[in-house]
């Protein structure tokens, strides 16, 4: 077996696939190929890399030291079951699907998650993104370790439960944060004002949890459990019973997380 993993093949070309494979190349690793069921989107890619671009499976290299899978979750399965090269070092990108989904097709089994948000269109620097990693044997964990080490600073061994468990904080962390950006540009935007007016406020918020406790960084009307103003935003959101309903559920988990620091500052 290699002491390293020096060539790759890349099956997927969407925003994880992307940023990946470009990481790999910028490390010295050489991408094989390019693979997608859509071929001009693997072609998009490979062209960025310098490798060939395929969308039949049975086109595969079977030389490379290890295959990626970054598809969507969904797909994985029906990927692997018709994956054509068997027992070769098989890893998915996903956060949320067991390894054991690579079973069907090979016993080197792995999985090389990156924890973070991507887009193809932005940069981003892959030294600072965390990579949790696991893997079916030993000898491979080192090898997804070793190459892990060349794309980034922080590297973690997560177990399958482990990771599911990370991608729900991150949800909360990441998607539901976005969301709550969009509804805010969709007020201001109502009302004729621009989402820019936030910006500093989105970054300080961002800058103090790096510093902080997010639950002691924790500010605003619920955390004081200040109804009179709590009431006045439901009220100038009757026009809008969505955005209503959630700035009343996220309020009242506010105010029921900090009850007893509100208890003890009016005694």
């Amino acid at each position: 077996m290699k002491q390293t993993i020096q060539s790759v093949v890349m099956l997927g070309a969407g925003n994880v696939a992307t940023h990946m494979a470009l990481a790999l190349k910028n490390s010295g690793v050489e991408v094989l190929q390019v693979y997608s069921r859509t071929f001009s989107s693997a072609e998009a890619l490979a062209s960025r890399i310098g490798c060939p671009a395929i969308s039949e499976l049975d086109e595969l290299s079977g030389r490379a030291d290890l295959y990626v899978i970054s598809v969507s979750d969904d797909a994985i399965a029906g990927l692997v079951k018709h994956f054509p090269l068997k027992d070769k070092f098989l890893a998915h990108t996903s956060g949320t699907t067991g390894m054991e989904v690579l079973n069907a097709a090979t016993s080197r089994a792995g999985v090389f998650y990156p924890l973070q948000t991507f887009s193809k269109e932005v940069a981003v620097d892959f030294g600072e993104v965390p990579l949790c990693l696991e893997a079916a044997r030993d000898e491979d964990y080192r090898l997804l370790e070793q190459l892990a080490g060349r794309l980034s600073g922080t590297v973690a061994g997560v177990s399958s439960e482990e990771r599911r468990q990370v991608h729900v904080a991150a949800v909360f962390a990441c998607n539901f944060v976005n969301h709550m950006y969009a509804i805010a540009a969709d007020l201001l935007e109502e009302n004729h004002l621009s989402f820019d007016l936030l910006k500093p406020l989105v970054q300080e918020t961002a800058r103090k949890v790096m510093h902080t406790a997010p639950g002691s960084a924790q500010t605003g009307p619920a955390r004081r459990n200040n109804r009179e103003v709590i009431e006045t935003h439901l009220r100038m959101l009757d026009a809008n019973p969505g955005f209503r309903e959630i700035y009343n559920f996220v309020s009242e988990s506010i105010i029921n997380r900090y009850k007893e620091d509100n208890k003890q500052g009016t005694e």
